[in-house]
């Protein structure tokens, strides 16, 4: 190792006495052989000598080193002695990627001293990051105490680590300290309110707890630590209980003018700041007595907007604002169990939602079905599978109702029928010179066809046609494929498939019906299921 150099910190600031900041940041010989291929061996001599120079110097050896580096990037002496030059040169971002490589390449004391110095990196990152984001700084710092302790765990003689993860945890430290004791201070001015008070109390109280787990025999942060939780506790409590007080009042959108809801905004911030008060201070009878009582308001609030919702329902021809109604109003009231599990109000409507939405969906696919009689083999496939989809979700509504799971067991056997002749009429050639994507679209039908059949009754004829169309579609897609490089058409995304039409309505059969956001004041028609949407009956 040759001489040591010790770089000086960010402006005018001298030194700190016991940082040893500059330790072991003299460059690594390095054995590189030379070559006609590869550069000669680098004159370490020299380039540490234009470290202590400072810049440009320093910046001038650290861009030849990093290029180096980059040239030889297995070569941890070389990655080493790249950070250090970065670091000479203020650049402590690039300091930190070359020390990350050095304990990637496998040289155990190497690595040890990448570490050392990317806490050193990392201090210093948290020094230039203070007058502008303090958050970054204490994240900074942080992390150049768990480089300095990660070298202590495998090395726990090395001074240097211990020295300088003590010198920054005292930085640390005090400046955790100052900046809970400026909170605390911000909280204290008369003009403030409560609910002004709790961002102060609660960063000042943040910064204590911070302090005190950095240094649990700091009498300061035990102490402001006991103190602004109780202060905060109680600035809680206080904007609690007016916030629960506050009355109810209704908010409606521009967009669905005919679908007010309950604006309970003030009270679940109330109820929130009373729970966040209880788990400060527990044990405070005013607090759990107020809390009790305004969940209980809170999910009268909700059983009263769910309630709202099913009277608009009644209003609505249109299946599927129906039921994206009931949804929303089945959301209320989970909503009001979660705040009071007993709710009997809550328990009795939803409830009554299940029944309405399980009736609804049930009509539904009695409709699909019976529409299904009257249509072709494509249109039978896709009303079929909407009416099977209604009944499973009418019977998860209402288990164990015999009713409906005949009527989901028949769907399902005029379904798989329906699918089995479609896929043979679709593997069929139509006679005729057929172009190949539109063999390929048709096949693409039978395929989804047998699928869809081999999941609700599984073959091994079934499955076999499936493997035999499959094979078929690969060998027609890489047709397709070769046809569009020869041609330049197709490409771009270097899937064969680019540009294929599926068969009209066949991709429709394992669409989930009428689920989506309420659109009150849209038109449209029964039985029309929007795109996308999802087959879980909560979901809209």
């Amino acid at each position: 190792m040759n001489s040591l150099w010790r770089p000086p910190l960010p402006g005018p600031q001298p030194i700190p006495r016991g940082l040893s900041l500059g330790l072991s940041l003299g460059l690594l010989s390095v054995a590189v052989p030379a070559s006609a291929a590869e550069p000669g061996p680098l004159d370490i001599p020299r380039l540490q000598a234009q470290l202590t120079l400072g810049a440009p110097a320093a910046g001038q050896a650290a861009d030849l080193l990093m290029v180096e580096a980059e040239l030889r990037p297995t070569n941890p002496h070389l990655q080493y002695n790249a950070g250090v030059a970065a670091y000479a040169a203020r650049r402590w971002e690039d300091a930190l990627v070359a020390f990350d490589r050095v304990e990637t390449l496998g040289h155990s004391r190497l690595a040890d001293l990448a570490r050392f110095q990317r806490g050193n990196a990392e201090y210093q990152l948290g020094v230039e990051a203070r007058s502008a984001n303090l958050d970054e700084t204490i994240s900074r710092w942080r992390a150049a105490l768990e480089a300095y302790q990660s070298v202590l765990k495998v090395r726990p003689d090395d001074e240097r680590s211990r020295a300088n993860s003590a010198f920054v945890r005292d930085r640390l430290l005090e400046l955790l300290l100052e900046e809970a004791r400026k909170s605390a201070r911000e909280a204290e001015q008369p003009t403030k309110t409560p609910g002004q008070r709790i961002p102060d109390l609660r960063n000042a109280h943040e910064k204590f707890s911070d302090a005190r787990q950095l240094s649990p025999e700091n009498s300061e942060a035990s102490q402001g630590e006991s103190q602004s939780r109780d202060r905060l506790a109680e600035a809680l409590k206080q904007e609690g209980l007016k916030n629960v007080q506050s009355p109810l009042g209704l908010k409606s959108s521009r967009r669905e003018p005919r679908l007010p809801q309950v604006d309970a905004s003030k009270l679940e911030a109330g109820v929130a700041q009373l729970e966040e008060s209880k788990d400060l201070r527990p044990g405070d009878p005013e607090v759990e007595e107020a809390l009790k009582k305004a969940k209980d308001r809170l999910a009268d609030a909700k059983v009263k907007q769910a309630e709202t919702f099913l009277a608009l329902e009644e209003q609505i021809p249109i299946t599927k604002e129906k039921l994206a109604l009931l949804r929303m109003a089945r959301e209320q009231i989970d909503q009001a169990l979660e705040q009071s599990p007993k709710h009997q109000e809550a328990q009795s409507t939803g409830e009554e939602i299940d029944r309405r939405m399980a009736q609804i969906h049930e009509d539904e696919g009695d409709f699909q079905e019976q529409q299904a009689s009257f249509s072709q083999l494509e249109q039978q496939a896709m009303q079929l599978s909407q009416a099977l989809d209604h009944f499973q979700q009418a019977a998860e509504l209402r288990p164990n109702q015999p009713r409906l799971q005949a009527k989901q067991d028949q769907a399902g056997q005029k379904l798989a029928q329906t699918l089995d002749k479609l896929a043979d009429k679709l593997m069929q050639s139509p006679g005729g010179q057929e172009p190949m994507e539109s063999k390929a679209a048709r096949l693409e039908g039978a395929e989804q066809a047998l699928n869809e059949l081999q999941s609700l009754q599984p073959s091994d004829r079934t499955a076999q046609r499936a493997e035999q169309v499959g094979k078929e579609l690969d060998g027609l897609r890489q047709m397709l494929a070769d046809k569009g490089k020869g041609t330049g058409e197709n490409q771009g995304e270097g899937d064969p498939r680019n540009g294929l039409q599926p068969m009209p309505g066949a991709p429709q059969w394992m669409a989930p019906p009428l689920d989506g956001p309420p659109r009150i004041q849209q038109p449209g028609a029964k039985g029309q299921a929007p795109k996308g949407a999802g087959r879980n009956p909560r979901d809209y």
